[in-house]
């Protein structure tokens, strides 16, 4: 593959074609790309981003939440502080991947909260 760094500046007339085509319903880059055989998918969406034209991304259809299932049994403060300890210990050893460091962090929240939320729901229930 040869790659090239010469730049090809876009005329008024590819502006105003790009433009009239985008007003007029053709509105994927990927579309619009096939009527400008010499640019690119992302030179098309620069230049309309340039152009101040917004362009919407279609979101993947993948979801972003996961189903928890309900504990059957709550955790005692024991259990709660054992796993935030073992969260604790596990943040203090280096090496740790970037997405394992967030999860942890997450997981020490979870349990501080979970603990709090723990402690009134058992004050009530006295």
């Amino acid at each position: 593959m040869i790659f090239t760094t010469k730049k090809y500046y876009w005329t008024r007339e590819e502006e105003a074609k790009l433009l009239e085509l985008f007003k007029g319903g053709l509105t994927d880059p990927k579309d619009l790309a096939k009527k400008f055989p010499n640019r690119t998918v992302g030179a098309i969406e620069k230049k309309l981003e340039r152009l101040g034209v917004v362009v919407v991304q279609k979101s993947p259809k993948t979801r972003t939440t996961t189903s928890v299932p309900l504990g059957k049994d709550l955790l005692t403060h024991e259990q709660a502080l054992k796993v935030l300890a073992g969260a604790l210990e596990a943040l203090r050893k280096s090496g740790q991947a970037k997405l394992g460091l967030q999860r942890l962090r997450i997981l020490v929240d979870a349990v501080h909260t979970y603990d709090s939320v723990l402690e009134k729901f058992e004050m009530d229930g006295d």
